[in-house]
């Protein structure tokens, strides 16, 4: 557990000294005690999470595909990755730090555009460091690539977000979601959106229909439950309400304010969702490409309701407790806590 917390307490001391004036020289300090020590967390881990047997299990059968074999699979990306590890005879641990280095390049990327970088980061670290990128080789490596592809959607790079997204369903097609919500937040002309969203899904399905009948017969006729959904649909719920509440202090353009005011209302829409579907995985599953609504209005939220730079630190003080609350709520009463406890690392086989 100790590794846990001292990456958490580096980050967090950083983000209540940070200032954003010096943010030019933040960014070797960044990749040094931020970006670096959780990728070699993530990468090299050994026996962590619930997941790890299931991934190591498909990471020696995949040992026995073709690389025609691999593209053609469920999750194309992650099974092609796989293929060519093994061209390389490396080991397991080699395939998990890769991807864990695509996501954290992508959660680096999307915190670096805060005003607190190392806020945005920290208030990401307990759930979607610890619980996903430490567990899900394939949801981190589709999120590491949906961060790029937020970035792109920021920038008004359409083609470059499309291109992202897909790369990202690629490796789960469960983030495929997010396009038809993203684009519509792209443009105030009806007749556009209807026909972007067309498009988009038409390739979507055609390239995707067998991940899709997949994923709907299993979360449609399956009851098939997440563990503490309620909570991360509260979590990321209290963002959507602060970020609808004080959007005209963000100072975002009209369409990257369209951007997170659709993905708050689509976080509050799941709220009675999760009491009517079968299955509180599915919406556990979308919920997941929301979470990027917290480190977006939690990093930014002391600088935009303080009167004063000691009223900004004492709000992100308050965040840092909140960040602080999740980690060792997890740690200590998770479901699955004990499966990443105590870290292990491939060094200390």
């Amino acid at each position: 557990m100790l590794v846990y917390w001292v990456i958490f307490a580096v980050i967090a001391g950083a983000a209540l000294l940070y200032r954003e004036e010096a943010s030019r020289q933040t960014q070797l300090p960044f990749l040094l005690l931020a970006t670096i020590p959780t990728t070699l967390m993530i990468g090299l881990r050994w026996k962590i999470g619930p997941d790890w047997l299931n991934y190591l299990d498909q990471f020696n059968y995949s040992r026995l595909y073709s690389f025609v074999q691999g593209v053609t699979h469920g999750d194309p990306g992650y099974f092609a990755l796989n293929w060519l590890v093994h061209r390389f005879d490396a080991p397991f641990w080699v395939l998990n730090f890769v991807c864990g280095t695509i996501f954290v390049a992508g959660l680096t990327a999307f915190c670096r555009r805060q005003p607190n970088p190392w806020l945005a980061f920290l208030v990401a670290f307990p759930y979607l460091v610890l619980v996903v990128a430490m567990s899900g080789n394939r949801q981190s490596v589709a999120l590491g690539f949906m961060f790029l592809a937020l970035n792109a959607f920021e920038e008004r790079r359409l083609n470059r977000f499309v291109g992202l997204t897909i790369g990202a369903a690629l490796f789960h097609s469960s983030v495929f979601l997010m396009i038809p919500l993203c684009l519509l937040s792209y443009t105030r002309s009806g007749l556009q959106r209807a026909l972007l969203l067309a498009v988009v899904v038409g390739l979507g399905y055609y390239f995707f229909q067998e991940s899709f009948n997949i994923y709907a017969r299993r979360y449609s006729m399956e009851k098939i439950q997440s563990t503490g959904v309620a909570y991360r649909l509260a979590m990321n719920g209290l963002a959507a309400v602060l970020f609808l509440t004080f959007q005209k202090r963000f100072m975002l353009d009209d369409h990257q304010t369209r951007l997170w005011r659709n993905i708050s209302g689509a976080t509050l829409m799941l709220v009675p969702l999760v009491l009517v579907i079968p299955s509180s995985t599915a919406v556990d599953r979308f919920l997941l490409y929301l979470f990027p609504l917290q480190f977006m209005v939690l990093s930014r939220l002391p600088k935009l309701i303080s009167a004063g730079q000691g009223g900004e630190r004492q709000l992100t003080l308050l965040v840092v407790g909140y960040a602080a609350l999740v980690q060792g709520t997890f740690l200590l009463f998770g479901t699955y806590a004990s499966s990443y406890l105590p870290y292990q690392s491939i060094l200390q086989r």
